[in-house]
């Protein structure tokens, strides 16, 4: 009887332990599939994030090239002004070798002069001189823009390129003469000439903006960075998987024009088209990322599309004599595809996982352990003492299940814990990288508060400066958010400029606890006024002769002293006075009258 309950409790004992076993092998490998898949997902979701900072960075970069460009453009419509009070109002008066003096004389490519004829208008006098006999007839949006600045002298029907006071300027555009060649053009008429002034300049200026800081740049500093990410390209949604679009320039050359460029930007050697084309889509019409996971040259590929919505992309405008493409003034769209090698996606996912199933193993030795020691236990006990423990037995057991469910409700927690660790591991540099990113452009956004784009341009350039150079630099504008009409901002960006380099120069002198700069500007009561103030003081020598050139307190070979004379000399031109005061630090006062 005895014998025969302890095999009979021997059975029971085995088949609970087996029955036990494969249930926390099913429970740990279910647990497994469904954690590689959460971790997938969360990976995919972080390679959207990174390309959304990604997005950003390079949303900045155009920005820059298109202020770059809008300066050239405003830098243009200066020497129009300088032309026109250079030349004969009357273009018979005019010959084309005083514009070749002209354009050596105001740095810039050539002068063009342009007269009405009918509906269109030739390039009459031009120091380029292969451009001359050219009509503008076949030249679609440019020939309205002009129609329109000869008749209103405004260009405001044609969303297309920057109008100002008698003056428009359209994108970088190729040459009429050489279709390798692009230029920045600008016109200028007010009534007084018989003709339209058109200085231009090359595009070398943007090139050098690209070279240093611009998308180009960017994009390689970002591959470099991260050998995950196999390219990066700036898609055009109404181009991209058709037909190439050709154009003509007057002398017959054939090249695409920029605007209908399938890829705007960097590199699209990872392509599967149709998917491209569907993603590129997708990501227009639902405005939201997407992404495909596919295999391409040899390598499996994650490839992400972030849909960019922006007021407009000047800079690709269209030069050409098709009317149904002429509707078509400006692109308010387009899409950044970022091809990530997934490989090393599977590689970290494997090592999550790794670490993952080292664990599951773990806890169910362990399980296996405790239920062989509770077999082993009961089988040694007398028969006595087995029969009264078969009720605290299956006590035991269901503990143990519920010890079981206990730890796998814990096992979430476990590999959530595990992932965010392994991201911290290999993302350390990334998350940095992220961190300032967002600190720049809370930054630009903040310089973009200030609302006038060329004092936020130079706030931003003086902030990094006092930051490597562990200065307090402070300022406050009210009622700047445009310079008054008549007054140069290219002139009031040197002029601070300068003040602010001689108030850090100063400032650097002191303690580091003591060097603070504070700038502060407004527009009150008919005067245009800004101070500059910093700790330190002048030395009495320096300032009796301060505004004199070559005057500089600076150690010798490290200033011209040549800043404080080009001042005074703005000052003087806008009819201004600065006063300099040297009592419990210096202050630097500029006062310019400006119309109401």
């Amino acid at each position: 009887m005895k014998t025969s309950m302890r095999k009979a409790y021997a059975k029971v004992t085995l088949l609970l332990t087996i029955a036990l076993i494969a249930l926390l092998i099913a429970n740990n490998l279910i647990y497994y599939f469904i954690s590689k898949d959460k971790l997938e997902r969360q990976e995919v979701d972080n390679l959207k994030s990174q390309a959304q900072a990604i997005n950003n960075i390079l949303e900045h970069s155009r920005e820059g090239a298109a202020y770059v460009e809008r300066l050239v453009g405003e830098k243009l419509r200066a020497d129009a002004l300088a032309i026109r009070s250079r030349l004969d109002p009357d273009i018979r008066g005019v010959t084309n070798e005083e514009l070749d003096a002209l354009a050596r004389e105001l740095a810039i490519d050539a002068v063009t002069l342009l007269i009405r004829e009918g509906d269109a208008f030739v390039l009459a006098r031009s120091s380029k001189r292969e451009e001359i006999g050219l009509s503008t007839k076949n030249w679609g949006l440019w020939n309205k823009a002009f129609l329109e600045l000869y008749e209103k002298k405004n260009v405001s029907a044609i969303e297309w390129g920057d109008s100002l006071d008698h003056y428009w300027t359209g994108p970088y555009s190729v040459s009429d003469t050489n279709a390798e060649e692009f230029f920045k053009y600008g016109y200028y008429y007010d009534g007084t000439t018989n003709y339209i002034i058109n200085p231009f300049v090359s595009n070398a200026s943007i090139r050098q903006y690209e070279q240093s800081v611009g998308i180009a740049s960017i994009i390689a500093s970002i591959t470099a960075s991260d050998p995950s990410i196999l390219e990066i390209a700036g898609f055009n949604p109404s181009a991209f998987g058709r037909e190439k679009v050709v154009a003509k320039n007057s002398s017959g050359q054939t090249y695409t024009p920029r605007y209908y460029a399938p890829v705007f930007f960097g590199t699209n050697a990872y392509a599967r088209d149709e998917l491209d084309k569907r993603e590129i889509r997708r990501a227009i019409e639902t405005k939201a990322i997407t992404s495909y996971k596919a295999d391409v040259n040899g390598r499996t590929i994650l490839k992400t599309f972030i849909p960019v919505f922006t007021d407009k992309i000047n800079e690709l405008g269209l030069v050409t004599d098709n009317s149904v493409r002429e509707l078509e003034q400006n692109l308010n769209y387009y899409v950044i595809g970022i091809a990530i090698d997934y490989r090393d996606i599977q590689d970290r996912l494997n090592g999550i996982l790794l670490e993952m199933g080292m664990i599951i193993l773990l806890v169910t030795v362990i399980c296996m352990a405790l239920l062989l020691l509770l077999n082993h236990y009961f089988g040694r006990s007398k028969d006595q003492t087995a029969i009264d423990a078969q009720t605290t037995y299956v006590d035991e057991m269901n503990l143990l299940f519920n010890n079981i469910r206990e730890q796998r409700h814990d096992f979430v927690n476990h590999i959530n814990t595990i992932h965010a660790l392994a991201q911290v591991q290999k993302y350390d540099e990334l998350r940095a990288y992220t961190q300032e990113v967002v600190g720049e452009i809370h930054d630009i956004n903040q310089m973009l508060n200030i609302g006038n784009p060329p004092l936020a341009a130079l706030i931003q350039s003086k902030l990094v400066q006092a930051q490597r150079k562990e200065i307090r630099f402070t300022y406050a504008f009210s009622n700047m958010s445009a310079f008054p009409e008549g007054v140069r901002s290219v002139d009031f960006v040197r002029m601070l400029g300068n003040l602010i380099d001689n108030a850090f120069d100063e400032v650097a002198k002191v303690e580091p606890e003591r060097r603070t700069v504070e700038l502060t500007g407004a527009i009150e009561a008919g005067r245009l006024r800004f101070v500059v103030r910093n700790a330190g003081s002048i030395d009495a020598a320096v300032m009796d002769r301060m505004f004199e050139a070559g005057v500089t307190s600076k150690p010798e070979g490290r200033n011209s002293g040549l800043g404080l004379p080009i001042t005074l000399a703005i000052v003087k031109r806008y009819k201004g006075t600065i006063k300099v005061e040297n009592d419990d630090g210096v202050t630097f006062t500029i006062e310019i009258p400006v119309a109401s």
